[in-house]
C-alpha cells in the first residue's frame, strides 16, 4: 500500500474546506485513514449535507486508503482522554512509523509522548510552502481562511505566518 502518512478527520476536512486537499497527495503520496475517521467524514459528512464529504469521497482508494481499525480497549481510550478515531490514528502510525495527521492539541501532545512525528492543517501549508508546492500568498491564503473554520490563537497564527515568509525555505 506503500502510506507515508495515517490522518485524523481534522485535517483532511479542513484541508477540503480551503481547497487545499491534493496537498496533502503532493506532501505524503499515499495516506491512510481508520475505518472509524472515514464514518466520521464521509458517512456523516454525508448525512449533514457536508460539500467537503463528497470531495473527499472521490478520493477514496485513489490515493486515500482505508485502513482497518485495531482493536482499542476501552480502558486505553478513557485513559487516553482522545477520541477514538485520534487514538487509532495514533497506534497505526506507531506501528507503521508514519506521521499522525492531527489537528487536536491533546491528541497531538499524546502523539508526540509517544515518539509520533506529528502534523496538522497548518503544518502541510507550511510544509508545502518551504517544498515549493504552493507559493507564500496561497499558504497564506489558506491559513487565513483555516483561521475562520477552526480555532487557532494569535501566538499559533502569528507563528506560522512567520514559518510561511521565513527566508530559510
Amino acid at each position: 500500500m506503500d502510506i507515508k502518512a495515517i490522518s485524523n478527520a481534522g485535517p483532511i476536512i479542513h484541508l477540503t474546506i480551503i481547497g487545499k486537499l491534493l496537498i496533502l497527495k503532493e506532501l505524503f503520496g499515499k495516506i491512510g485513514i481508520p475505518e472509524s475517521v472515514k464514518i466520521e467524514v464521509i458517512e456523516k459528512g454525508k448525512e449533514f449535507g457536508k460539500p467537503d464529504a463528497f470531495i473527499i469521497e472521490k478520493e477514496i482508494n485513489n490515493w486515500i486508503n482505508i485502513l482497518s481499525n485495531f482493536e482499542i480497549k476501552n480502558e486505553i481510550l478513557e485513559k487516553s482522554g482522545i477520541h477514538y478515531g485520534e487514538l487509532a490514528v495514533i497506534l497505526i502510525a506507531k506501528e507503521l512509523n508514519i506521521p499522525a495527521l492531527i489537528d487536536d492539541a491533546a491528541a497531538r501532545s499524546f502523539a508526540e509522548v509517544m515518539g509520533i512525528d506529528v502534523v496538522g492543517s497548518i503544518g502541510c501549508l507550511i510544509k508545502a510552502t518551504k517544498d515549493g508546492l504552493i507559493s507564500d500568498l496561497e499558504a497564506l491564503s489558506g491559513l487565513e481562511k483555516l483561521s475562520e473554520i477552526m480555532w487557532l490563537n494569535a501566538q499559533v497564527y502569528e507563528q506560522a505566518r512567520k514559518s510561511i515568509l521565513s527566508p530559510e525555505k
